[in-house]
């Protein structure tokens, strides 16, 4: 393994660790001493979606400050782009990560992990690890194997805009999470642990702006003079190679977020080793946070969905005339306000497949006698997207119930889904692939993970053999 700004070499007792377990050390940057946390750390990039006035808030409590709000490009943009078009946000974005390099932005941990606790609005902690991991071990490919899988459907057409700002990109600043099925709590909590001992410093504390709580992260080192860093991480990969989903299916991280951003970095790691690139490349690896799936902090909650262009009845219709050709018996019940719908689609029998659906006014609770997929958001997506080959509309995926309210309305229809259970998503994926796109948000909106930690993903002619990149 390279000694460049990717990974660092193992020693001997921990690379058979990294591995069998796919996990790389990453050289981690932090800001530096001095920058406020409060104005660094911004949300990921792709939440609010639809929510322009959230963006829009956070730009004005940034101002002049740095921030990872400067490196990043909110997915709103993308389809929103309003006066700057995009090319010239990417641009822009490239320029930021080269003037915070050059001016002392960053500190550089060296080789190591962060470990996290995180508070959020809803729950006190909520732990992780942030780490790197190989993209060769990554299959987003449904029915693929892999120590990395995703776990909803890759939708290919989202890889090439995002794979526009990573191929010039100087740094990585990631807000993908992956999960580990650790029902004994084997890996992750330990660390914590030492590090809330005193074992190993504090590296930030960040209150995260507007609403995210608070993150507390400790940068344990791969290489200190005691070695206690080393042991400490050579634990935890011991831990990880113990589970039951590794030694059952081969399957050792869930991706929870940020799925499409990881699928990019694969993308963009695959061209440059068809071009030469050797395995020691930064760019080989995508730095992530992994969280315990059985962390009492973590909650699985409903991505919801709204429909921009149709208005409440048109869009029944729609969905009627599609169910009239795929035979899954969709009927109607009316409502008059959409509380009443969601109460009664909850006292359903856990069987059947019941969606409400609503303008903010009026509202219908969708039932299928024959429903196309076994949970209701496939059934649903595969309608939707049905009738969005018909008619002019846009889907959109809408974290939290008020959320979707307040943004429902005469030409935007608003589907409320079932939060889903967490406890057997290994085993699905294991068994069926992926899930349907969009099942499952880990947490609301404002427990997402914010942007703190970076690293570099440019590599000079003499770290990888003359194949250097951006």
């Amino acid at each position: 393994m390279s000694q460049g700004p990717g990974s660092v070499s193992a020693p001997g007792s921990v690379a058979p660790l990294m591995r069998t377990t796919g996990v790389r050390i990453p050289r981690i940057l932090l800001p530096s001493a001095g920058i406020d946390m409060a104005r660094w750390a911004v949300v990921a990039c792709d939440q609010f979606t639809s929510e322009p006035e959230y963006w829009e808030k956070v730009e004005r409590h940034v101002g002049d400050a740095p921030s990872a709000f400067r490196i990043v490009l909110p997915e709103l943009y993308l389809e929103h782009p309003g006066d700057i078009p995009v090319d010239r946000r990417i641009e822009a974005i490239n320029q930021s990560m080269d003037r915070y390099l050059a001016s002392g932005v960053f500190r550089d941990m060296g080789p190591g992990i962060v470990v996290l606790d995180r508070r959020t609005c809803y729950h006190p902690s909520r732990v992780g690890v942030v780490l790197a991991i190989h993209l060769d071990d990554y299959e987003y490919v449904p029915g693929a194997g892999g120590l990395v899988r995703a776990t909803e459907g890759t939708v290919l057409e989202r890889i090439p805009p995002r794979l526009r700002i990573r191929k010039d990109a100087a740094l990585e600043i990631p807000h993908v999470q992956l999960l580990v099925d650790d029902p004994g709590r084997t890996a992750i909590e330990p660390l914590l642990r030492m590090c809330r001992s005193g074992d190993f410093p504090v590296a930030y504390t960040a209150e995260l702006f507007p609403d995210g709580g608070q993150a507390t992260g400790w940068f344990v080192p791969f290489a200190d003079s005691a070695g206690k860093g080393s042991a400490a991480i050579a634990g935890f990969l011991r831990a990880l190679s113990r589970l039951a989903s590794f030694h059952e299916s081969g399957f050792l991280f869930a991706v929870g977020d940020g799925n499409h951003s990881l699928a990019t970095a694969k993308t963009h790691w695959e061209a440059l080793k068809a071009a030469g690139a050797p395995d020691g490349h930064p760019a080989s690896m995508a730095m992530v946070e992994v969280v315990n799936l059985h962390d009492p902090g973590l909650e699985f909650e409903a991505i919801h969905r709204i429909v921009f262009g149709a208005g409440l009845q048109a869009l029944r219709e729609a969905l009627e005339s599609v169910c009239g050709e795929c035979g899954c018996g969709l009927h109607f019940r009316s409502f008059q306000e959409p509380g009443r719908a969601v109460r009664y689609s909850a006292g359903c029998d856990p069987d059947v497949q019941a969606i409400p659906m609503t303008d903010g006014q009026a509202a219908l609770v969708m039932i299928f006698r024959d429903p196309p997929h076994p949970m209701a958001v496939g059934s649903l997506q595969i309608l939707l997207d049905a009738v969005a080959r018909r008619i002019p509309v846009r889907i959109d995926y809408i974290h939290g119930e008020e959320t979707l309210l307040r943004l429902c309305g005469p030409q935007a229809t608003g589907f409320f889904l079932p939060r889903p259970a967490k406890s057997g998503l290994f085993g699905a994926v294991a068994r069926d692939g992926v899930l349907p796109r969009k099942s499952f948000s880990m947490g609301e909106a404002c427990e997402k993970r914010y942007y703190v930690e970076s690293r570099r993903i440019v590599a000079t002619d003499a770290e990888t053999g003359g194949h250097g990149h951006g």
